[in-house]
C-alpha cells in the first residue's frame, strides 16, 4: 500500500512538473471567469436597484393616490429613456392604467403593448398588460382583437384544470395570475356580443366547471347561462 501511495504521489508531482504552468494558467484563467460571472451577477444587481430607484418617485405619487403626477414621472421617465427592460415594463403599465382611468384608450394601448414588449416572462406584469390592453380595445369597440388577446391570456396563464381529483386529491396547478376568471368572464360578454352564442356558453360552463369556488365569477355564470 505504501508503495502503491508513493507511486500515486511520483505520478501527480510528476504531472505537475510537466504540466505545472498550464494548470496553473488554467486555475487562473478558472479564477478570472468565476470573479467575472460573480462581478456580472453583482453589476446586475446594481443595475436593477438603480432602475427601481428611478421608479421610486413615481411610485410614491402612486402611493398618494396622485395619479396626474405619477403619469409625468413614468411618462418622463419612459421618454428620457432611463428606464429599460423590466422597469420600462412597470412603468408603462402603471402609465397605461392611469390613461386608460383618463378614458385617453389610444394612450394606452400604445404604453400596455410597450409594457407586453418589454415584460420577459414575468407573469404578473405580462398578464397585467395584456388585460389593460384588452380592456382598452374594448373600450374602443374592437371587440374581436378583445376577445382574441382574452383567449391568448387565459391560454397562457389559465393553470387550474377543475379536475376534482386534482383539487381534493392532490395539488391542483395554480394560475400564474389572479386575472384569469376576469378575463375569462369578459371573454363571455365578448362572445355573446359578437353574436358567438355557443362560444359564450362554453366559456361560462368552463368559469363554472373551474371556478365554482370562485363565487364573484361563478355565480355571473350561472346567470347568464341561466338567462339563455
Amino acid at each position: 500500500m505504501a508503495n502503491e501511495s508513493n507511486q500515486n504521489n511520483s505520478e501527480i508531482k510528476e504531472f505537475f512538473v510537466q504540466h505545472g504552468t498550464k494548470v496553473l494558467v488554467g486555475l487562473v484563467i478558472l479564477l478570472v471567469v468565476v470573479a467575472g460571472i460573480v462581478q456580472f451577477r453583482d453589476s446586475r444587481k446594481a443595475a436593477a436597484i438603480e432602475q427601481t430607484e428611478l421608479l421610486g418617485k413615481g411610485y410614491t405619487y402612486l402611493y398618494v393616490n396622485d395619479k396626474d403626477n405619477a403619469l409625468a414621472e413614468f411618462e418622463a421617465r419612459i421618454q428620457a429613456g432611463d428606464v429599460k427592460g423590466l422597469s420600462l415594463a412597470k412603468a408603462a403599465l402603471f402609465a397605461g392604467n392611469i390613461k386608460y382611468e383618463k378614458a385617453d384608450y389610444d394612450g394606452a394601448i400604445a404604453l400596455f403593448q410597450k409594457s407586453i414588449d418589454n415584460a420577459g416572462d414575468v407573469a404578473l406584469v405580462r398578464s397585467a398588460a395584456i388585460h389593460g390592453l384588452a380592456a382598452a380595445k374594448m373600450e374602443k369597440g374592437d371587440l374581436s382583437a378583445a376577445a382574441k388577446l382574452l383567449e391568448d391570456f387565459v391560454s397562457e396563464f389559465g393553470k387550474r384544470t377543475g379536475d376534482k381529483e386534482d383539487r381534493f386529491q392532490k395539488e391542483e396547478p395554480l394560475d400564474e395570475t389572479p386575472l384569469v376568471p376576469d378575463a375569462m368572464w369578459k371573454l363571455v360578454l365578448l362572445h355573446n356580443e359578437l353574436g358567438s352564442k355557443n362560444k359564450a356558453k362554453n366559456v361560462a360552463e368552463r368559469i363554472i366547471e373551474v371556478y365554482g369556488d370562485n363565487t364573484q365569477y361563478a355565480d355571473k355564470a350561472k346567470k347568464f347561462l341561466a338567462s339563455i
